[in-house]
């Protein structure tokens, strides 16, 4: 398709935000209902490949203009534009919802580490937080509205819950409270993983996220002290929590209000609730697929981003793997070195069985000779 062909990897990657390879892998997840659509063409009348319709898609997400300009823009209709968005989101969020799953025991591990590592927050399994996403009126409304997305974030900066919500429950803690995620933690279904010793007498901390005061203190959800007066304890609580939230919150919706801005204007919004639901939740997994990808150097910068938290994160990474390694190499050298040593026993019992026959040979010998 003519919008894919473009043969520079740098331009690429400037305008898809994203590598080839990472282009390519989503095409293939939506591509087993995509390729059975009702066949699109440009306005001149060529047929749109799949690679096309993903990338007419990724413009539109990636600009705050509206479909007719995006699709004088690139060569098709409107209506294209439209219809083709409407049913990417829709496999997308269906065929991709692994990208955008809380996290299972190893995965969880890792963040866990991770925080420990960066942020001195033992435990510690994400930060959360909420943020508004305008729109401005559709076709049959003239009214602007807003949507309020509650997210959970890893120290990668990857998204492993979000929660929509309307404009009527701007407090977070109603958000919270109505949320699948505070039922299943209360439940104990998340965040039972193992729990830190913090006491000599046995004292134990579980797994939380943390978040800031406009949210509950829960003992999932640790906010920070509020006190005037605070003891030299709580001071460092409330320093390194501030610390994770801060930098982990601005890089993460810098990145991502960034890339995809059209969630990002009071511009056009579609008349069908699923399908607003379905472009959140389409830049969210399309979001973590870029860090999956490990394609952070495709992404757009902000001057808001600290790369200093990113080099952090790659070096924990590059550690990891080289303690990976060392811990290979050792392994390998201690089994060979057994296996060489039970090579050396069998060896040393076929030597000792030989002998044994030499002698039985020559005793046999012996005797023969006595009797004649």
């Amino acid at each position: 398709g003519t919008l894919f062909s473009l043969e520079d990897a740098q331009t690429f990657e400037s305008v898809f935000k994203m590598t080839r390879r990472t282009f390519r892998y989503i095409c293939s997840l939506v591509s087993l209902e995509l390729n059975y659509m009702t066949c699109y063409t440009f306005a001149d009348g060529r047929e749109l490949s799949l690679q096309d319709l993903v990338a007419i898609v990724l413009r539109r997400l990636y600009s705050s203009e509206p479909p007719e300009t995006i699709g004088s823009t690139v060569g098709v209709n409107e209506s294209t534009v439209l219809l083709v968005t409407e049913s990417f989101v829709a496999v997308l969020c269906n065929r991709a919802k692994h990208h955008l799953l809380w996290p299972d025991s190893s995965r969880m591990y890792k963040i866990k580490s991770m925080f420990d590592k960066i942020h001195n927050m033992n435990n510690c399994c994400g930060v959360i937080c909420t943020t508004r996403i305008p729109f401005g009126p559709n076709r049959d409304s003239e009214y602007y509205c807003s949507v309020i997305m509650q997210v959970i974030i890893d120290p990668e900066m990857r998204f492993t819950n979000i929660w929509l919500a309307s404009t009527g429950s701007m407090n977070p803690f109603s958000i919270l409270h109505n949320s699948s995620l505070f039922n299943e933690c209360q439940k104990g279904d998340l965040l039972n993983g193992n729990k830190l010793k913090v006491a000599l007498d046995g004292s134990e901390v579980g797994e939380y996220i943390i978040g800031d005061v406009e949210y509950p203190l829960l003992p999932w959800l640790l906010t920070p002290y509020k006190e005037e007066e605070l003891s030299d304890s709580k001071v460092e609580f409330n320093r390194r929590h501030s610390a994770a939230t801060t930098c982990m919150l601005n890089n993460v919706l810098a990145r991502f209000k960034g890339t995809w801005k059209y969630l990002q204007e009071e511009t056009w919004w579609p008349v069908n609730p699923d399908t607003l639901s379905n472009i959140i939740n389409a830049c969210c997994i399309l979001h973590n697929i870029v860090i999956d990808m490990e394609d952070d150097a495709a992404m757009p910068s902000s001057e808001a981003e600290d790369w200093s938290y990113h080099q952090q994160v790659r070096q924990l990474a590059n550690e990891d793997a080289v303690r990976a390694r060392d811990m290979l190499s050792q392994f390998f050298l201690a089994r060979m070195s057994s296996e060489l040593g039970e090579e050396d026993h069998e060896l040393a019992a076929t030597g000792s069985g030989d002998e044994n026959k030499e002698q039985e040979a020559e005793t046999k010998s012996a005797e023969e000779e006595r009797q004649c």
